[in-house]
């Protein structure tokens, strides 16, 4: 009797270790500062013309961009959460059937997040970029924004902008700095940024409409 309580409380004992590192795997797999969404089950055509798309990452998504364009036909294809390769999967429900005239393309930071290399995120930029271009639409890469206070992820970032602008000299799609309207001294620029030093403040999106403004006036829209 008393072996087979031995045996039982062992059994209970590895049991409980092997859930409690089962557990541990389950949190270190997903990414704290990450919150992913799921593909969108259905294409999402809104009762409207679309002249621009905005396609990118939960910064995207925050924007309020026909407000601050101060134009009604401006769709948000942000989804928070989503990596460079993964919003590859929705050109087919955002831009394609919403036919825009320009898709504004911004990614990458969460690329970092997950440890991905700068060459990858750069290759996934240009496989997204070139995907929008053979569907009719032109592509405008918007460069991927600083952290704040993060020194080593932010001089990666230079690197993967100073790839994709000459991608974009290259294709001769339109690349658009939003560092000059958003960040100082290479850095992120705090007054624009909250505390997670990665997402924006709403004032942010008045700079960064300025900066994309003269594409907008360039293809007459």
């Amino acid at each position: 009797m008393k072996q087979g309580t031995h045996l039982s409380k062992k059994f209970l004992l590895y049991l409980s270790i092997a859930l409690n590192v089962a557990l541990a795997c389950m949190l270190l797999l997903k990414p704290s500062s990450i919150k992913m969404e799921e593909s969108p089950t259905e294409v999402i055509v809104p009762n409207k013309k679309v002249n621009i798309v905005m396609l990118g990452n939960s910064i995207t998504h925050a924007g309020n961009w026909n407000e601050v364009l101060n134009r009604n036909d401006v769709f948000n294809a942000g989804m928070p959460g989503w990596t460079s390769q993964q919003l590859s999967w929705v050109i087919k429900d955002f831009v394609v059937p919403n036919n825009p005239k320009l898709c504004f393309f911004k990614a990458g930071i969460n690329d970092y997040i997950l440890g991905i290399s700068t060459q990858r995120i750069y290759k996934n930029i240009c496989t997204n970029l070139d995907s929008i271009k053979a569907v009719g639409v032109q592509p405008v890469f918007q460069t991927t924004l600083y952290q704040l206070n993060n020194e080593k992820v932010n001089r990666q970032i230079d690197s993967l902008n100073d790839l994709m602008k000459k991608f974009c000299a290259e294709k001769s799609y339109d690349y658009v700095n939003l560092h000059p309207f958003l960040s100082e001294n290479k850095d992120a620029n705090a007054v624009y940024y909250l505390e997670d030093g990665t997402h924006l403040k709403q004032a942010a999106y008045i700079e960064w409409a300025k900066a994309i403004r003269p594409v907008i006036a360039k293809y007459k829209l």
